[in-house]
């Protein structure tokens, strides 16, 4: 609640999230501290804070056959937003086992970040 700034890492692990960030959202989303439901719906509690998400894949999924199975980006704003966080930036290294890709995906992510 005090951090200005939060940094998730979250490679995809079987077209989702790896356990151990399901575990840490599963203990942060809580009911009267995170979030709250009032006359109007649920609420998120956790507001004016900058995400950034580093998302890494062995393929990739921010475009072509794939997209349609990128679980990760759309959960995290989800359930991200659901909590009140909605300024996030997704940074992607993907295609990383993909031969002539693999070489610059990192770099490729890395030149993406663009901090305001």
């Amino acid at each position: 609640m005090e951090a200005d700034v939060i940094v998730i890492g979250a490679p995809i692990y079987n077209y989702s999230i790896h356990s151990s960030l399901k575990a840490w959202i599963d203990h942060i989303a809580r009911s009267g501290l995170t979030f709250k439901y009032d006359e109007n719906g649920p609420e998120g509690l956790v507001k004016n804070k900058k995400v950034y998400i580093a998302l890494s894949s062995g393929a990739i999924y921010s475009e072509g056959p794939l997209k349609s199975i990128d679980y990760v980006e759309p959960y995290m704003r989800t359930i991200l937003g659901f909590l009140g966080m909605t300024d996030i930036t997704v940074i992607r290294a993907e295609g990383t086992s993909l031969p002539g890709i693999q070489d610059h995906a990192l770099e490729k992510g890395i030149a993406s970040v663009h901090i305001n």
